[in-house]
């Protein structure tokens, strides 16, 4: 009895696994579908959009599974310097000049590298390693992906507005596509 119960709380986890990691494919649609829309010389409140883009995708790949064993390797594999992340002024290594712009083909190099370095994570990741923090942090696994989640959405939305300003057009949106035709008869 014992036994069954603890398969099927372990099954229920690997299934909350599952069911994030399908959410957070949606997201890398999303963000995809964002640079490719996106005008990266756009300059909003002294940064251009192509900083904006960087930070986010920095944060995933810093954040999303331990950022106390973190390494960066954007600058040798794509000629993009951690630094350039820091869009506060008052963050470590802030560099205020909007001239600087990262290339659309750079950002999405580093988004298919963020996004094949967490679906690694997601295929090892397991049950019971869910609620565990990592070593040296003090947030459990689902903390920091949830945290994530939360950062990359208010960015996303702040770069969807920015590029609407620039364009006069929203970026495509990737949702719940069954519940949305199901709902309102369309997929968005």
């Amino acid at each position: 009895m014992l036994y069954n119960s603890l398969l099927a709380e372990r099954q229920q986890l690997e299934e909350i696994i599952r069911q994030i990691k399908n959410q957070q494919e949606i997201n890398f649609l999303n963000v995809k579908d964002q640079i490719l829309m996106a005008d990266m010389e756009t300059v909003f409140d002294g940064e251009n959009h192509s900083r904006y883009i960087f930070h986010y995708l920095h944060s995933l790949d810093r954040f999303f599974i331990n950022p106390c064993d973190y390494v960066y390797e954007g600058e040798k594999l794509f000629g993009i310097p951690e630094n350039l992340s820091a869009i506060d002024p008052s963050r470590q290594g802030y560099v205020n000049d909007p001239s600087i712009v990262i290339s659309k083909n750079q950002l999405l190099d580093y988004l298919d590298y963020v996004h094949k370095k967490i679906n690694v994570y997601f295929d090892r990741l397991t049950a019971a390693e869910l609620l565990e923090t990592p070593a040296g942090c003090e947030y459990s696994r689902l903390e920091l992906i949830l945290a994530q989640f939360r950062h990359l959405m208010w960015h996303v939305g702040l770069s969807s507005g920015i590029t609407f300003s620039t364009k006069n057009e929203w970026n495509k949106f990737t949702g719940l596509t069954r519940l949305n035709l199901k709902l309102f008869g369309t997929e968005k």
